[in-house]
């Protein structure tokens, strides 16, 4: 993979200014900003695990626009070569995604006598990044990296836990560029959401 960091940089500075409105809003209250976090997961490079940041904005009840930062890396080992003369080959990732996007929420479906989850679906776009590095046996390491633009479309389920607090999770396709070819993997994030004000 070629390095490419020119649309990495302009995506984190995209995704710090959007932040930067969201944390400081007009209003001093705050209404309809939500803060959220968790672990995030995807599939392609042996599977990466790492942790999920969003901020977003509540425009109407069933209508947010959301940025996420997603930060997810792997470390494996290829034991099938470990005996040989080839030695052990270990392979370590780190994928990043900035993407921003609206967020539509459904009908609430009710759970029992007194609770619901909130289903909505969701499409982003933005940027990743992706770091690799192989080291074969004894041999020094070959690094290479590449940033894409990337999208993604899914959904998810919010299960509002306080009138503040929700619990959140999202499953969606993402769709990769990286050395000029698209990969689809599958993004999986459970965590949890702040919201000021009523949604």
């Amino acid at each position: 993979m070629k390095s490419s960091n020119g649309p990495f940089k302009l995506a984190t500075a995209a995704f710090l200014f959007l932040a930067a409105s969201f944390l400081f809003p007009a209003t001093s209250r705050a209404q309809g900003l939500e803060l959220s976090g968790g672990y995030a997961h995807a599939t392609s490079d042996f599977g990466t695990d790492g942790f999920d940041l969003g901020v977003g904005y509540f425009f109407t009840p069933k209508l947010s626009v959301a940025a996420e930062y997603d930060g997810l890396w792997d470390t494996s080992r290829v034991g099938a070569f470990e005996f040989t003369t080839v030695g052990a080959i270990v392979s370590q990732s780190h994928l990043q995604n900035f993407l921003v996007g609206p967020r539509f929420y459904f009908s609430d479906y009710k759970v029992g006598k007194s609770h619901f989850i909130k289903p909505f679906g969701e499409v982003q776009f933005g940027v990743s990044h992706l770091r690799s590095r192989v080291q074969e046996g004894t041999t020094p390491s070959a690094f290479n990296s590449d940033s894409a633009f990337s999208w993604m479309l899914g959904g998810g389920v919010d299960y509002p836990i306080t009138p503040h607090w929700t619990a959140r999770g999202n499953l969606d396709l993402l769709r990769t560029h990286l050395n000029a070819n698209a990969q689809s993997r599958a993004r999986l994030v459970l965590g949890i959401a702040y919201t000021w004000g009523e949604r």
